[in-house]
C-alpha cells in the first residue's frame, strides 16, 4: 500500500498537468459555435478547420521562422557566453571567484520586468528598436545555464586536466577538446532552457516589436484577438501549433537533459 500512494499521487500530479494541454487541443478542434454557446469538451463534432484557417490566413507560417531564428541565435549566444563564464568558475582558482558567482546567480531572482524600462531606453539609444537583435541579446547569458555546467565540470577528475598539462596542452586546448565535448549532457540541457525561454517570450518581444512580419510566433497568436476578434477555437489551434516545436525538441533531447540534472549533482 506504502508503494502505491507515490504512484497514485504522480499520476494524479501527471492528470493534473496534462489536463490543459488536453483542453487545448480539444477546442482547437470545435467549431467556434460550439464554444460560444455553451462549450462542452465532448460535446458536438471536431474539426480542422481552424488548423486550416490558421496555416492560410494568417502569417503563422513566417512567424514560426521568426522564432525559430530568434531562438536558435539566443541558443548559440547563450552557450558561447555561459561555457567559458562557468569553466572559469568551476575550474580556475582567482580572487572573487565565489562572489561573481553568486553575483550571478542572483540574477535569477531578479525578475525581468523590472529592467524593461532600462533596457528600451538603451536599446532605443543603440538603434535596434524593431530588430530582431533586440529580441535576442537580452536573454543571451542565462544564469541557471551557467550553474548547471559549472556544476558540472566541477565533478570532473582534477587528474584529467593535470594529464593534458603535462602532455603539454594549453588552457584553450584543454577547454575546446576535452572539456566541451565532455560537458556535452549539460551544455544540451543549457541549450533545451535557453530555447523554451526564446520561444515562449512574449512580453519583451510585443515591446520593442513593433512589425508585424518581425512578430515571432508568441505576439503572432495574441494578435489573433486584434485582427480575427476574438475566436476561441482558431487562437487555441494558433497556441498548439506554437507549442508542437518544444514537444519535438525535447524529445529528441531528452535523454541528454536528464543526464544533464543528473549530473550536475556528481561531485569529484
Amino acid at each position: 500500500m506504502k508503494k502505491k500512494l507515490p504512484n497514485i499521487f504522480i499520476t494524479v500530479v501527471l492528470i493534473i498537468w496534462l489536463f490543459p494541454l488536453f483542453w487545448l487541443v480539444l477546442t482547437s478542434l470545435k467549431y467556434e459555435n460550439q464554444i460560444t454557446s455553451g462549450y462542452s469538451l465532448f460535446n458536438g463534432g471536431f474539426t480542422f478547420s481552424n488548423y486550416m484557417r490558421a496555416f492560410s490566413s494568417t502569417g503563422i507560417f513566417l512567424w514560426l521562422k521568426n522564432s525559430f531564428f530568434i531562438s536558435f541565435f539566443t541558443m548559440a549566444g547563450t552557450v558561447v557566453l555561459d561555457l567559458p563564464i562557468a569553466y572559469a568558475l568551476a575550474r580556475i582558482h582567482f580572487k572573487g571567484r565565489n562572489i561573481l558567482f553568486w553575483c550571478i546567480m542572483a540574477g535569477m531572482m531578479v525578475p525581468f520586468q523590472v529592467l524593461i524600462i532600462p533596457l528600451y531606453l538603451q536599446f532605443n539609444s543603440y538603434g535596434l528598436l524593431n530588430t530582431f537583435a533586440a529580441v535576442v541579446f537580452p536573454r543571451l547569458v542565462l544564469p541557471i545555464g551557467i550553474f548547471i555546467i559549472k556544476q558540472f565540470y566541477e565533478g570532473v577528475p582534477k587528474a584529467l586536466e593535470e594529464a593534458a598539462f603535462i602532455d603539454g596542452a594549453s588552457r584553450f586546448t584543454l577547454f575546446m577538446l576535452i572539456m566541451v565535448p565532455l560537458g556535452k549532457s549539460a551544455i544540451v540541457t543549457t541549450l533545451i532552457i535557453a530555447f523554451i525561454n526564446a520561444w515562449n517570450d512574449f512580453l519583451w518581444p510585443l515591446i520593442v516589436i513593433n512589425d508585424t512580419v518581425k512578430y515571432p510566433v508568441t505576439v503572432g497568436i495574441a494578435n489573433f484577438q486584434g485582427t480575427h476578434g476574438t475566436e476561441y477555437a482558431l487562437l487555441m489551434a494558433g497556441a498548439f501549433i506554437a507549442s508542437v516545436p518544444q514537444f519535438i525538441f525535447y524529445a529528441i533531447f531528452r535523454k541528454q537533459i536528464i543526464a544533464g540534472l543528473v549530473t550536475t549533482g556528481i561531485k569529484g
